[in-house]
């Protein structure tokens, strides 16, 4: 068996997929990430909908946006 190395920044690898495709492979490597923090209290929530094109909300006082 050959030792394969594939270049990646990750240290902490949890999974390494291979994937056969009809003339190539797909390597997938799985790790888990920090999610980073920020101090911004300003935050939106936007819903992709079926009877509308977008519907979009904020936790700031003010208009509240839905797109036909």
């Amino acid at each position: 068996m050959s030792e394969i190395k594939i270049p990646t920044s990750q240290t902490e690898i949890i999974e390494t997929r291979i994937i056969p495709k009809s003339s190539c492979y797909i390597i997938e490597i799985v790790y888990e990430k920090q999610e980073e923090t920020t101090e911004n209290q300003q935050i939106a929530g936007v819903d992709l909908g079926v009877n509308n094109l977008i519907a979009v909300t904020t936790n700031q006082t003010g208009t509240i946006t839905s797109v036909d």
